[in-house]
């Protein structure tokens, strides 16, 4: 692909610089059901993102398709959004970084192993969900994908970044009945390494908790203990996050605003953005073709940075923190690779002092009960009781409900039960010490 041809075209009709970003990606996706292949889907797709700036105005440009007219159309459009935006040009196309920490994680391994393997433990995965409990009456989603994408960015000023990844998902789902009852949970296992998928570990840990279910109902409504399974605790985590973006920092939307350098947590949270880490996350640029670097955001509760694209960094006066990032026809900002600092104690060891307390491992509705400028969120919920420091009844029909700020201010630790989500955050169990639950 003559790349060089775009910048040519760009330059002839009057674009001042630009840059030009090639996203590649394909995968496969495996469903069964009942034992047969219901759904097998092979996909390939490829977006080009390119913006530049012309009369001194900003312009972007998306097509899907690299056509021989394909530079035209992009140029084209490039010079028709800078021409009709009222908003005049802030920071221009960035030249570059002086270092970039450039590293190539995707797993060849992963691409080498035969599809029919794949597809075998797969079928291993269901047929073990069914053999695991006389209760489970159906195995009713049960898929293995697999995904490698590829990002090429160029710009004016001779700049050429270049990173892939892949990696590769098992899903598993279990249909328990007792009685009257019936009770269902699913799981994913989520990572670029083969070997690490366990899958009796996997399965047992599906119908283990489907099973666990039965019988549950409300507690007494009132504040309790509450300890939040890792991914509840990602899912609220991510929210508050959030307010850390510096764009909703400057529309006064967020709740942190005039909060840098100060206490806005517990001393027992720490949370560090690292896309420089090795695992299947790894990126060392964001889609300004700006350097990224690795960060501390929340250090022993305290707020150390707000986090910026170019745009954002200049009103504030500070450089780019490297998390520019396309959503739609603007640069945003978003995150890669977020680190919660664990604790050291087992889980058991964590609920362990708790005379009477909650476990929620399930929510509901939270995008649609958090107000994300107070910070206060109220969500659907299930879980299990915790009694003298033992996981005890299971709870269902109960709400969790609190204030982010406040709930992170209440942590009284995390378990070092490990893991990173699909969601790119690292994170193990959360205990605060108070929580409002919702029953009866």
């Amino acid at each position: 692909m003559n790349i060089a041809k775009f910048f040519e075209i760009a330059k002839a009709k009057g674009i001042e610089e630009s840059q030009i970003q090639i996203g590649k990606s394909k995968s496969i996706s495996i469903h069964l059901f009942h034992h047969e292949i219901d759904k097998y889907t092979v996909a390939e797709s490829q977006t080009v993102k390119a913006c530049g700036i012309y009369n001194g105005k900003f312009g972007s440009a998306t097509t899907q398709k690299l056509t021989p007219d394909a530079f035209e159309f992009l140029v084209d459009q490039i010079v028709l959004a800078a021409t009709y935006s009222e908003k005049p040009n802030e920071v221009g196309i960035f030249k570059g970084s002086e270092k970039y920490h450039k590293r190539d994680l995707y797993n060849k391994e992963l691409a080498l192993i035969p599809i029919e393997k794949k597809l075998g433990v797969l079928r291993e995965v269901e047929n073990a969900i069914y053999d695991a409990d006389p209760r489970v009456t159906d195995a009713d989603y049960v898929a293995y994908s697999e995904s490698e994408s590829m990002s090429e960015f160029y710009n004016s000023y001779g700049l050429k970044l270049k990173q892939r990844r892949n990696s590769f998902a098992f899903v598993g789902s279990a249909v328990c009945r007792d009685g009257e009852e019936t009770k269902t949970f699913s799981d994913v296992f989520f990572d670029n390494d083969f070997s690490k998928f366990d899958k009796d570990k996997f399965v047992k840990g599906i119908v283990d908790k489907a099973v666990s279910k039965f019988g549950g109902e409300p507690c007494e409504s009132k504040k309790y203990p509450t300890v939040l399974e890792r991914d509840i605790a990602s899912s609220l985590i991510w929210a508050f996050l959030e307010s850390t973006i510096a764009d909703e920092v400057q529309r006064g939307s967020s709740m942190l605003k005039g909060k840098l350098g100060q206490k806005v947590a517990s001393s027992k949270l720490s949370i560090e953005e690292k896309p420089l880490a090795k695992t299947m996350f790894y990126s060392y640029f964001d889609d300004e073709g700006v350097a990224c670097t690795n960060r501390s955001i929340i250090k022993n509760g305290v707020l150390q940075t707000y986090i910026y694209n170019r745009e954002t960094a200049k009103k504030d006066g500070v450089e780019s923190t490297g998390n520019g990032s396309w959503e739609g026809a603007k640069m945003g900002t978003g995150f890669t690779q977020v680190f919660v600092k664990p604790g050291k104690q087992t889980f058991d060891e964590l609920i362990g002092g708790i005379k009477e307390g909650v476990y929620i491992t399930e929510i509901a509705g939270l995008g649609t009960g958090m107000n994300t400028n107070s910070g206060d969120f109220s969500c659907q919920a299930e879980g299990y009781m915790i009694r003298n420091g033992k996981i005890a009844e299971p709870l269902n029909l109960i709400t969790l409900s609190g204030n982010l700020i406040k709930m992170l201010s209440d942590i009284k630790g995390f378990d070092n039960n490990v893991y990173m989500n699909s969601a790119g955050m690292s994170i193990a169990d959360l205990y605060i010490k108070s929580m409002s639950i919702g029953g009866k």
